[in-house]
């Protein structure tokens, strides 16, 4: 006999297969009428791993409840049985909400969507205070630096050295003034994968110090401009917290996430889309400066 199916998580399940559980909160219950059908890993109230068991509605009987047992069982619960929000009378049980209130799925997930769509909206605040402060005249100097590693390609086994081989740096200043725009080669002139507009950092040491060296520092992810730092043996600015986590606490990602606000709605846990990576320095000091004109005034209707 081949192994039955196990899901991974109650999204998994197909639709026909139920607990016994779930059976006997059927409007009309059932019981199983057929052997084990599969299935579903969870969680149980210990948070311990576990598998319940899933029968075949199909399969299924009705349970031995009396016409006036059915009856009496809707007059003790039969309010739990429609959604409050669409009138629906779903076979299964509605999902408690807030109030007393009472859900059908679709109108449960709505709800969810709604409460999601609503602390996307007030993670923004933050966001946009943040960018509006960094890009005020009288705000500390900041710049904007980005850096993108260029490693060997693969060798024939399919393998690859993490190492990077060059740096492409690309940064501006809030005018959108080019300060850096230079690929540092940082191994021998052996090295063939190696671009061929690629230079000694030593040549320009003294423009990418100066970037470094901005009481503010801009980047995409935390950690992106630590090999410059490595690389030309500069300090962090005195702004810059020594053991932040995370990295540049300029970072704009998570800021930029928080901003674009977009909830995944296919996401279980409704998290937001990770902003997408604008690429280079421009790009990313045109999000931050429409990250500060953002009127937070304007309401959005869910």
């Amino acid at each position: 006999m081949p192994d039955l199916p196990v899901y991974d998580g109650w999204r998994e399940v197909p639709a026909g297969l139920y607990t016994k559980t779930q059976l006997a909160d059927l409007d009309l219950p059932r019981q199983p009428g057929g052997p084990v059908a599969a299935h579903v890993a969870i969680r149980d109230w210990r948070d311990k791993q576990t598998t319940v068991p899933l029968y075949a509605w199909a399969e299924s009987v009705p349970s031995p409840a009396s016409l006036a047992q059915l009856e009496a069982a809707r007059r003790r619960g039969g309010a739990g049985r429609v959604c409050d929000g669409c009138g629906a009378r779903p076979d299964r049980p509605t999902i408690a909400g807030d109030g007393g209130r009472h859900w059908c799925p679709a109108c449960a997930r709505i709800q969810r969507l709604r409460s999601a769509v609503a602390a996307a909206a007030a993670g923004r605040v933050d966001a946009v205070l943040w960018a509006a402060e960094l890009l005020a005249p009288s705000g500390l100097p900041a710049v904007v630096i980005r850096v993108r590693q260029i490693t060997r390609p693969p060798s024939p086994a399919g393998r690859r050295n993490p190492e990077p081989i060059a740096l492409h740096v690309d940064a501006v200043d809030t005018t959108g003034a080019r300060l850096v725009d230079a690929t540092l080669r940082l191994v021998g002139p052996r090295v063939r994968a190696v671009p061929d507009d690629a230079v000694d950092p030593a040549g320009i040491a003294e423009p990418m110090r100066q970037a470094l060296t901005a009481p503010v520092i801009v980047t995409w992810s935390g950690g992106e401009v630590d090999p410059l730092w490595r690389l030309y043996d500069v300090d962090r600015p005195r702004f810059w917290p020594p053991a932040y986590i995370g990295g540049n606490p300029n970072a704009l990602l998570r800021r930029a996430t928080c901003w674009r606000g977009e909830v995944d709605p296919d996401d279980p846990r409704l998290e937001l889309r990770s902003a997408l990576d604008p690429g280079n320095a421009e790009r990313t000091l045109l999000v931050l400066r429409r990250m500060a004109a953002t009127d937070l005034t304007a309401t959005v209707s869910p």
